[in-house]
Order: structure tokens, then sequence, then C-alpha cells
């Protein structure tokens, strides 16, 4: 970022700021995360740089969602969808629906159904790129839904299978969020 500011690189200094943003997002510091993020997409979108967009979207539909603004969260996720769907670029697509799952399901007057549709097409891009992080990201969401919906077995058949498929990592937050919550349906 201070490289970037010093030689005047605004689009690269505007990925390094979104960067810094998700990264507060996903610390749980939403609000310092929403700001980073909403500077830096204003910047690459001015300059043109939109190779990240999708990727930085999601992350700034993540902060909404868990500041309790569902309605924007929603409007962001479905515009960052609709933009790499445009462009042909699926690359992160899987992500992007798995957050769209979670807002749904997060929402006052959530629609579980469609929340579990969303996830359920996340896990399936996610196998068809083999995508085995994405997989048990979306795998772990979904699970959740049908547990808290009260399909404990169906849960456990949906993220067990993706998670016995790793050999390493374990000490990675998703793999122990996982594990957890394997341990929890049995």
């Amino acid at each position: 970022i201070a490289y970037a500011g010093r030689y005047s690189l605004a689009p690269y200094r505007a990925v390094g700021m979104a960067l810094r943003g998700e990264l507060a997002v996903t610390r749980d510091q939403a609000g310092a995360g929403l700001i980073l993020l909403r500077n830096a997409l204003e910047t690459l979108h001015t300059e043109r740089h939109n190779i990240l967009a999708t990727v930085f979207a999601s992350a700034l539909a993540e902060g909404l969602r868990k500041t309790g603004q569902f309605d924007e969260a929603l409007t962001t996720i479905n515009g960052a969808v609709a933009r790499a769907a445009s462009c042909g670029a699926t690359f992160d697509m899987a992500e992007l629906l798995r957050i769209k799952g979670q807002i749904l399901a997060a929402m006052p007057r959530s629609d579980q159904t469609s929340a579990a549709d969303c996830l359920m097409q996340s896990l399936a891009v996610a196998r068809e790129q083999s995508a085995l992080a994405w997989e048990l990201r979306s795998a772990t969401a979904l699970a959740r839904l049908l547990s808290e919906n009260g399909q404990r077995d169906q849960a456990r058949d949906t993220l067990a299978p993706v998670y016995d498929r790793f050999t390493e990592g374990f000490e990675t937050e998703d793999l122990r969020v996982a594990q957890r919550l394997i341990h929890d349906l049995a």
C-alpha cells in the first residue's frame, strides 16, 4: 500500500486497501472493513481496474451481512454474480453463491429454500471446478442450514465426505469449523 501510494499507482493501492478491508471483515471488524472496501471499490471502478471486482464485492457483501445490512448485502452479491456471469469470469462463482446463500439464510424474513438452492449450486460449481476449499465452505454452510432445519443426518452426509477428502491443513479455520460441526452432528 505504501509503495503503491508513493509511486501514484492508484489501482494497486486500492487493491491493497481492499485486501486490508477483506481481512478486517474476516476478523470480525466489519465496520472498518466496509469503509476500506467501499473506498477501494470506488477507486478500482474509477480506474477501470475490474479484475478483482467480484472478489472485493463478495467481501463487501459478507461485511454487510455481518453488520445486519441484509438488503444492501443481497444487492451487492447479486451484482457480483451478474458481473461474473456476464464477463465469463466465473472462477469465484462458488464463493459468490455461497455468500448469497448465507445472506438469504440470515435475512429477517429468510427464504430457507432459496438459501439452500444457492448453497447447493455453490457446492455443484465448486465440485465442477475441483475447488476443494470452496467445496468445503459450501458444504459447511449447507450442513449448518440443514441442521438448523432439523435435517441433521442429511447435514452430516453433505459435509463429512468433503471433509474426509482433506489430507492436510487441519489447523486452518475452515477445517476446524467443519470438524466441530461434524462432531456436533454425530
